[in-house]
């Protein structure tokens, strides 16, 4: 039970709850004109600030973090027989500190050795009121299953989209969060709920496989079964070759030296070649090389008719001698450059043969072995081929037995199907009493009792819902009518916990009522009194003065004397803050 709530900040209108009904009312002064707003006193954020304490996350757009960002929240509170007051600072919604006993609480709090502070983290402190409040397994939370952040919003409703439905809270909310939550908040088995969305999912997949491959988004059997065979025989290569590698020691010196050893075969080859070019040269000079004709210029001369003095034809043997000596110099000079060059040519290619032997050997070392590094870089492909290998394999395993795990499905959906029957037998007793109070509650605001209508899924297909939950109530197309469904169904379900000594409050904001005829709004505050006063639980909700039914009251019901806080909309200083603020919007 929330016994009082408050802040550190004075500006905070503080309120304390009792059990039974608890009225927040926002008033509207005589002296407020057409631009006051009964909508931004406080009301929701009320609620927020409740939820807040109960481990929600700090949301901007439920709170005006900016202009509390100093404030912390208190809220006394009964928790499995211990009273303890918890507080949660807007600067530190991670921690949330308790002050009180809590010897009996079933999760013990943490201390800070320093300080001497008494606390339970974020995570915890949910923990620890899904223990409380619902009796959850303190257990970690796994998909599908109830959660206490997800059943407690069916307690404390906020916003419109809450009061849509009984059996939800926001719009969209998924299917198996609708389906597990109400199963279990009934009484009813809800790990049904939850395989039988495990199911749904594995169909969903094995129908995306199917639709995948029909439409060429994904390969088809064949494709897979040539994709593997090339991926086989590459491994089936790869796993040969590094079964008959030898690794070197030295491969990395054998391959430095095979380079030094190729450069200067390649250098000694470049000079052969340049040797023979000039050689070829030299050789050709030697040939062209010729002695002038001596009696070319005499005969020249004769033919004439000229007749040559002695002493011209003495310069003129002289020049001869001396080109011949200059001719003889020459070819003895290309002789030796021939004969250097040959000896050149022959000790070069000798070492031409000596060094490409050597490298032949290296290389021999080379192609027989191999250096660590590509040893491992060979294992290293051949681990991804192989895991690319099993992946195909296991692509054609599902498709192989996707008609198979369909069949399955069916059967599994089946066996679930005679469980829950089985199940639901057993626990008619439960869902009856849940059925008989609806009911009750219903027959408190009108002539005819409406129905809680709770079935199961009897037919095998896999698409259908485990439950299938409805109301009715006699004039349901009414929208006050269809609140009032809720209204019905919340004040049940607190009333069952309440008598098993867990959660035992209920919060309904304004739009509870909105549309709903006076008279069972108040036959609906009364009667939430009288079960509240005998089971020990609190209804709090708000309204706007002008929209209480006061004429409607039976005899002496007193509704002012519920009235646990006003608000107004005149002065920033009458809303629940203390300060007027607006909200980004969602």
């Amino acid at each position: 039970m929330i016994n009082r709530i408050y802040a550190n900040d004075k500006r905070f209108k503080a309120i304390e709850l009792k059990a039974g009904l608890n009225v927040i009312v926002a008033d509207r002064q005589k002296e407020s004109d057409d631009k006051d707003s009964r909508n931004g006193v406080g009301k929701t954020t009320l609620i927020n600030i409740i939820h807040y304490c109960l481990g929600a996350d700090l949301n901007r757009k439920l709170l005006p973090v900016d202009e509390i960002e100093d404030w912390t929240f208190y809220c006394d509170i009964d928790l499995s027989g211990s009273n303890i007051v918890i507080s949660r600072a807007i600067s530190n919604a991670g921690v949330i500190e308790v002050v009180g006993d809590t010897s009996n609480l079933p999760i013990a709090p943490e201390v800070d050795e320093k300080t001497g502070v008494v606390f339970y983290k974020l995570s915890e402190w949910k923990k620890l009121l899904g223990i409380c409040l619902f009796g959850l397994k303190s257990a970690t939370e796994s998909k599908y299953t109830p959660t206490f952040r997800g059943l407690i919003p069916y307690f404390v409703r906020v916003g419109m989209d809450a009061y849509s439905s009984p059996f939800s809270y926001f719009r969209n909310q998924k299917s198996w969060q609708v389906q597990v939550s109400n199963a279990f908040l009934l009484g009813l088995n809800w790990k049904h709920a939850t395989d039988s969305q495990i199911l749904k999912d594995k169909a969903a997949a094995a129908k995306a496989l199917n639709t995948a491959i029909n439409t060429s988004i994904v390969q088809s059997k064949g494709e897979l079964e040539a994709e593997r065979v090339r991926l086989q025989r590459q491994v089936d290569s790869d796993e040969k070759m590094l079964s008959e590698f030898r690794v070197h020691p030295r491969y990395a010196e054998l391959q430095d030296q095979a380079n030094e050893l190729t450069t200067s075969i390649q250098k000694l080859n470049n000079r052969n070649l340049f040797l023979k070019r000039k050689l070829s040269r030299y050789e050709e000079s030697v040939a062209s090389e010729k002695a002038p004709d001596e009696s070319s210029v005499e005969s020249l001369y004769e033919e004439m008719g000229v007749q040559l003095p002695d002493s011209i034809k003495k310069s003129l043997t002289e020049a001869k001698d001396f080109h011949r000596s200059i001719v003889l110099n020459r070819k003895n000079f290309l002789s030796v450059e021939i004969t250097e060059i040959n000896q050149e040519l022959t000790v070069n290619t000798e070492e031409v043969d000596s060094l490409t032997s050597e490298r032949a050997e290296v290389m021999s070392l080379l192609r027989t072995h191999g250096a660590l590094d590509e040893f491992v870089k060979h294992q290293n492909d051949l681990s991804e081929k192989k895991a690319k290998l099993e992946a195909l394999k296991e692509k054609i395993a599902d498709i192989q037995s996707m008609t198979k795990k369909s069949k399955e499905l069916k059967s599994k959906r089946i066996a679930l199907d005679s469980r829950l029957a089985r199940d639901f037998e057993e626990s008619k007793g439960v869902w009856e009493k849940a059925i008989e109070g609806f009911n009750e509650n219903s027959l408190a605001l009108y002539n005819n009792p409406g129905n809680l209508i709770i079935n199961i899924s009897e037919n095998g297909i896999v698409k259908e819902n485990t439950y299938r939950f409805n109301v009715e109530i006699p004039r349901s197309n009414s929208e006050g009518v269809g609140r009032m469904k809720i209204f019905c169904y919340d004040l049940m379900l607190v009333n069952k916990f309440s008598q098993l000594n867990m959660i035992d409050f209920l919060v309904h904001d304004t739009t509870m009522f909105d549309g709903v005829d006076s008279r069972q709004v108040a036959h609906a505050l009364e009667h939430a009194n009288s079960m509240g006063q005998e089971s020990g639980f609190q209804y709090i909700c708000f309204f706007n003065s002008d929209s209480i039914p006061y004429e409607d009251f039976s005899e002496p019901f007193d509704l002012d004397g519920f009235i646990r806080l006003r608000l107004s909309d005149k002065r920033p200083e009458d809303s629940l803050l203390g300060f007027h603020f607006e909200l980004p919007r969602k």
